[in-house]
């Protein structure tokens, strides 16, 4: 059954019990080509003023279970009326409700994360039932928890489990048996994050279990060969959530590359090196920008592990990056840049720079389409837009990924 047949009920019936009230999905009733469809008309609308050509939206090769990392967090439980002042809240392990930030929901399973999640989610509740450890609790300070970060390599079927906490105390050998029977894990860590906000980006990590990383491939298509590729996942490390279709991402951007054969490649936003590894055989070199110091190692790990060469990785803001690129050598000639920034998207400051370098071909990867649409009038001042395409990194969700072929005007 192709994604286009999917309908919004998975191979085991009927929807997922916390649809609707999740933050996660909000289209699981809908047939996924009509997801697919609505997608292209709100890209069609949303650029129509500077791209007034159909949109295509390319299917996720994969409808369920398709992310490869889920972090759900725990927090204490919320009632709609205040409990008293004395009264100890239940911890919840789950997602935030849809439409109330503030309100952590219990969940059982997850139709989109890694299959078996149901199973280590109720195991490690109950083991930390069984030895009274409760959330950490942002209001009092009081508790441990934070988050369960898992990871999953599609196409390895290796697996991370990094339970994440305020502090160190705790039985870890006990957690490593509860994790390995319910999910086994090729490797299993600590980490604490003793930060105010939420997140799963951990300030420490400890290895109780297995390598420190995992590995995912992606095997990205190219009209010659695919190109095959082997990365390395560290716990904080940035990879696509999707990796069936992330190859189809890449392999747009490569095509793009291919088609144009510059020189010079200039990867913003690098990551782990995805992008960069992915054109790197196209191109002379490649200069992958990372503000994360630990992405910018396991790029160069991935560069490694893939026999490549011809990557620079550099830990910088893209920002100041782009300064000095711009007061020193500028761009050389035949430079290509590829931008993938976060769903903020790019600083004013970005786009000021780009357009003062005047790369011939500018390629912007959004996963924030209306951010991208807000920013064009500026990228249109030097560019004009060449092609806009998307790949459908999310089913059941409004978002998707935008891939925008800008060329100077």
């Amino acid at each position: 059954m192709t994604p286009q047949d999917e309908i919004g009920t998975d191979r085991a019936g009927g929807l997922c019990p916390h649809f609707g009230v999740c933050g996660g999905c909000t289209a699981q009733d809908v047939p996924y080509a009509e997801q697919a469809a609505r997608k292209a008309a709100m890209l069609e609308a949303l650029f129509g003023e500077c791209w007034p050509f159909p949109i295509p939206v390319t299917p996720s090769p994969a409808v369920w279970h398709y992310r490869n990392k889920v972090d759900p967090t725990f927090a204490r439980k919320r009632y709609d009326a205040p409990p008293p002042p004395d009264f100890v809240r239940e911890t919840v392990l789950g997602f935030k409700q849809r439409g109330r930030w503030f309100a952590p929901l219990a969940i059982d399973e997850c139709r989109i994360g890694p299959e078996g999640l149901d199973r280590l989610l109720a195991a490690v509740r109950g083991w930390a039932e069984a030895r009274g450890l409760r959330a950490w609790d942002p209001r009092t300070g009081e508790g441990t928890l934070r988050a369960l970060l898992v990871r999953e390599g599609k196409r390895t079927g290796e697996r991370m489990v990094v339970l994440l906490t305020r502090g160190e105390s705790f039985d870890k050998a006990s957690f490593v048996r509860v994790v390995l029977d319910a999910f086994p894990a090729t490797s299993v860590q600590h980490g604490v994050h003793r930060g105010a906000a939420d997140g799963s980006l951990p300030e420490t990590v400890e290895v109780l279990h297995g390598p420190p990383r995992i590995r995912e491939r992606l095997i990205v298509p190219d009209e010659a060969a695919p190109r095959e590729l082997l990365f390395h996942i560290s716990p904080a490390g940035f990879f696509q959530t999707n990796t069936l279709a992330t190859e189809l991402l890449y392999g747009k951007i490569r095509a793009t590359v291919r088609a144009w054969r510059p020189r010079f490649l200039y990867d913003l936003y690098g990551g782990s090196g995805g992008i960069a590894l992915a054109c790197a055989d196209l191109v002379e070199r490649v200069y992958s920008v990372e503000s994360v110091a630990q992405a910018t190692l396991d790029g160069r790990d991935n560069a490694r592990a893939n026999g490549v060469a011809n990557v620079a990785f550099i830990t910088a803001d893209t920002k100041r990056y782009l300064l000095d690129l711009e007061r020193s050598t500028g761009l050389p000639p035949e430079s290509a840049v590829v931008v993938d920034p976060p769903r903020a998207g790019l600083q004013a400051k970005v786009i000021k720079r780009l357009r003062a370098l005047r790369a011939p071909l500018l390629v912007y990867v959004s996963c924030n389409p209306q951010q991208l649409a807000h920013e064009l009038p500026d990228l249109l001042k030097v560019y004009r837009l060449h092609e806009v395409q998307a790949v459908d990194l999310f089913p059941h969700t409004p978002h998707v990924e935008v891939v925008a072929e800008f060329r100077l005007s």
